[in-house]
């Protein structure tokens, strides 16, 4: 079965964080299957949030404390979400949706889209491309 396993940035564990996601409280780990269905993985503490945002180190440890994600799921595009797209195995989503619950259908409705994606990324393939879901 396809699965891909998703981050998401959230300060109260309902919501996506109206901030990037580095600036996060928590990241909320989930996978999502080909099927629709999405298991909650876990809750990781952004021990990261209080480094400099502009710096690349920022965007490391955050990368190391989501490490076993295939997507990152934001609110915003964010220069660090450009190149983590560019030069990472990891697959940056901007999403519209507000409420967590909200952002995993449109995830799913989605779901050939992203795993191809997710995909090429595995297959070492690196690209600009950022799927904006509304």
């Amino acid at each position: 079965m396809k699965k891909i396993r998703i981050c998401i940035g959230t300060n109260d564990g309902q919501n996506i964080a109206k901030t990037h996601m580095g600036d996060t409280d928590f990241f909320h780990v989930y996978d999502l299957t080909e099927n629709s269905t999405n298991t909650f993985i876990e809750e990781r503490i952004n021990s990261a949030k209080s480094l400099d945002h502009a710096k690349a180190d920022k965007m490391k440890a955050i990368i190391q404390l989501v490490k076993d994600a295939d997507a990152f799921i934001a609110q915003q595009k964010s220069p660090n979400f450009v190149r983590i797209a560019s030069k990472t195995k990891y697959q940056p989503i901007v999403v519209e949706a507000e409420k967590i619950s909200d952002i995993l259908i449109t995830l799913s409705n989605s779901f050939e889209e992203i795993y191809n994606l997710v995909l090429r990324r595995k297959n070492g393939e690196t690209f600009p491309a950022i799927p904006e879901l509304k």
